[in-house]
């Protein structure tokens, strides 16, 4: 590290959250140690409104965000600074081969949530998440969609691991490259646009908005999608739970997980 560290940026499941996936008062309170002025970025897959409560807890709230693994970017009064997202015809498959199978879709565009019933996987995304979703039929999504002019940035299919292992097989098939699937279980499938990542979307971001660059910033992550960012900053680190992809792309490698609060550690460790 050659440069003084001016921005944290920090993924939130997984790597900020603790084990009941909330911020634990040992890393709010080292994050209280820092200067009011010090940006504090979250970027993660999650919608804006999933967001918030957690900048009011860090006391970052107004700042802004990086949402859907970089496909959304807002600046600290909501307003887009960069948003990509996938099409109406790529969730029309998605939404066809469900009929064969019983799984739950839930799209997101911008800070709204859609999903078409109240069941295992919509209860289990509002504890985690605090939000609470449109309930939408699946068989008038699209035209819902079409009425206010809205694409998802993220769909997220829920479900038995055949069902999605089907689903993505059809997907690669006859739509290609046209997005990313993003596997955190193998319950879980997040399909974001295809060219998006939360480096990029940090790049841009704090361009704009404070004039700096990648190696200002220290990073922290657990999963493929913290990847890149990890590798691009001036500082990454990797929890001690991450992934074995991110360790090895990373500055340092906390020997603490996200449940032994690994991103205060550090906070107390390089910025205090």
């Amino acid at each position: 590290m050659t440069k003084k560290i001016q921005l944290m940026c920090s993924d939130i499941d997984g790597t900020l959250l603790n084990a009941k996936r909330d911020i634990a008062p040992e890393t709010a309170a080292a994050i209280n140690k820092l200067p009011q002025d010090f940006p504090i970025i979250l970027a993660s897959s999650r919608m804006p409104s999933a967001m918030y409560y957690l900048q009011e807890k860090i006391g970052r709230l107004g700042s802004p965000i990086i949402s859907y693994n970089g496909g959304l970017v807002l600046d600290g009064k909501g307003n887009k600074l960069y948003s990509q997202t996938v099409s109406l015809d790529f969730l029309e498959t998605v939404i066809q081969h469900q009929q064969d199978y019983d799984y739950n879709i839930s799209t997101y565009c911008t800070d709204t949530w859609r999903t078409a019933k109240s069941d295992y996987w919509t209860l289990r995304e509002i504890r985690s998440t605090r939000v609470e979703p449109v309930y939408t039929p699946l068989n008038e999504h699209i035209a819902v969609l079409k009425a206010i002019d809205e694409q998802p940035h993220k769909i997220m299919c829920m479900g038995s691991p055949r069902a999605l292992d089907s689903l993505i097989a059809l997907l690669r098939e006859k739509h290609g490259n046209e997005a990313h699937f993003y596997r955190s279980k193998d319950v879980y499938v997040e399909i974001t646009p295809k060219n998006i990542d939360k480096s990029s979307a940090l790049a841009t971001l704090i361009d704009k908005n404070y004039g700096l660059e990648l190696s200002d910033v220290i990073a922290f992550g657990d999963n493929f999608n913290d990847t890149t960012m990890i590798k691009n900053v001036g500082l990454g680190v990797a929890v001690a739970n991450a992934a074995q992809e991110v360790k090895d792309v990373a500055d340092y490698v906390s020997e603490y997980t996200n449940k032994e609060h690994a991103v205060a550690k550090a906070i107390e460790k390089f910025l205090i």
